[in-house]
């Protein structure tokens, strides 16, 4: 219904970091790429899928009578791991050069045959 939203926030929140701080936007650029895609990702399946509609009211799967906790609890349960995720495989394509280098690997195959 509304797990677009928090990426989306993320990838905002990262793109005005970065315009402020050219160090930030160096650092962050790749994360702030996967936001980008993940919340247009998720904001096209939700228009595929009538989920989200350009009129009111725009969140078809959300009734506004029922208040504010079933939208907030779509973002922190749905979108939150959602935007963990997107990080954690940020983190792993930072660290996956340096894991799976000739050097590592001739450590980690000298450790298995126990030498």
């Amino acid at each position: 219904m509304a797990c677009f939203i928090t990426p989306l926030v993320a990838a905002i929140v990262l793109s005005v970091a970065g315009w402020v701080s050219p160090r930030l936007r160096e650092r962050f650029s790749l994360l702030r790429i996967l936001m980008w895609g993940g919340a247009v990702g998720l904001v096209a399946d939700h228009v595929v899928n009538g989920e989200l509609v350009p009129y009111p009211p725009f969140l078809t799967g959300w009734n506004p009578a029922s208040g504010l906790a079933p939208l907030l609890e779509e973002l922190l349960f749905i979108g939150g791991p959602i935007t963990l995720s997107i990080t954690g495989l940020w983190g792993f394509m930072l660290v996956a050069p340096r894991l799976f280098s000739l050097p590592t690997l001739s450590r980690v195959r000298a450790l298995l045959k126990g030498g």
